[in-house]
């Protein structure tokens, strides 16, 4: 069975549907039918997997989407058309928001190809109760209107903006969800455990922290720096670890400072622990699907 990763357009997290396309390269515009209607979505990735790998992600193929076609001159033309549609939806909500004095920040607004439904997307500091807004908006556009609450890393990873380290944040980039992030795993990659200096964009800590967490499994089996050590060279002491360049640093009884790799202080079975932890952060394929785009349905309201 063939499965496609792609991208919706309007969260940019990730969907799975199932299709006989052949391998369909990245950025290949489909047309998927999902329980909100037609999309016009973006590949990631096609799969050949058996039923088995799919179920050690937790999956059922009944779960997954059908892909319907590759996207026509027409379905992209009317994906454009519709983006125009959603600005000036925003726009109507905003005024109705206004109107009925709610405090709620819109994010963006998201229309399927035949218009089914349109979708907006909402940032607030408690819930608020839009039913009636929901009424409006249903009476205004004579189509099913759905509200959801989204959180702040959500709203960065729809909208986009750069971190810190000068470059396009990681969740609107290639990170397909989210993970829980503690302040352990800045203490694991020897940073300060310092909030204000390891939050991002968003106000919540830096995802790159979880995403490197793998990378650093292996430093719980190395020596600390300013610990003697045996190296093929004689004895020394650690005066650096580099994790990332798998190398540590050590001065030799001469004085003498050499760089040496990592595997060279670790059992075979201390290796390979690391390595497949790696293989493991590099197989989390599905691991990410949400049927809804954006986790949180409890947070929507449909009319």
């Amino acid at each position: 069975m063939e499965v496609i990763k792609f991208k919706y357009p309007d969260t940019e997290k990730m969907g799975l549907a199932k299709g006989e396309t052949g391998e369909l390269p990245h950025g290949k515009e489909v047309v998927v039918k999902t329980e909100r209607g037609l999309e016009l979505v973006k590949v990631l990735k096609t799969y050949r997997v058996e039923p088995e790998t799919l179920s050690k992600f937790g999956l059922k193929e009944e779960e997954l989407y059908t892909l319907v076609r590759e996207a026509t001159e027409e379905d992209k033309n009317r994906f454009l058309s519709n983006l125009l549609f959603a600005e000036e939806a925003l726009e109507v909500c905003r005024e109705k928001v206004e109107k009925h004095g709610l405090e709620m920040k819109l994010v963006k607004a998201y229309t399927t190809l035949k218009k089914e439904r349109i979708v907006f997307y909402f940032t607030a500091k408690n819930r608020v109760d839009f039913r009636q807004l929901v009424r409006d908006l249903a009476a205004h556009f004579r189509t099913r209107i759905e509200l959801r609450q989204i959180g702040v890393r959500d709203e960065v990873k729809m909208l986009g903006a750069v971190g810190m380290c000068g470059r396009v944040c990681c969740c609107k980039d290639f990170i397909d969800c989210f993970q829980s992030i503690s302040l352990n795993l800045a203490k694991l990659q020897g940073l300060p455990p310092n909030p204000a200096k390891l939050s991002g964009t968003c106000g919540r800590l830096m995802c790159c922290l979880k995403f490197e967490e793998a990378n650093y499994f292996v430093r719980q089996f190395l020596p600390e720096a300013g610990q003697e050590v045996e190296t093929p060279e004689g004895k020394g002491k650690v005066v650096d670890v580099n994790v990332l360049l798998e190398k540590l640093t050590v001065e030799l009884e001469e004085g003498r400072k050499v760089d040496f790799p990592i595997q060279a202080f670790l059992t075979k079975e201390q290796w390979e622990e690391y390595i497949n932890r790696l293989k493991e952060r590099a197989d989390d394929r599905f691991s990410c699907f949400t049927k809804a785009g954006v986790i949180g349905d409890e947070s929507s309201q449909k009319s």
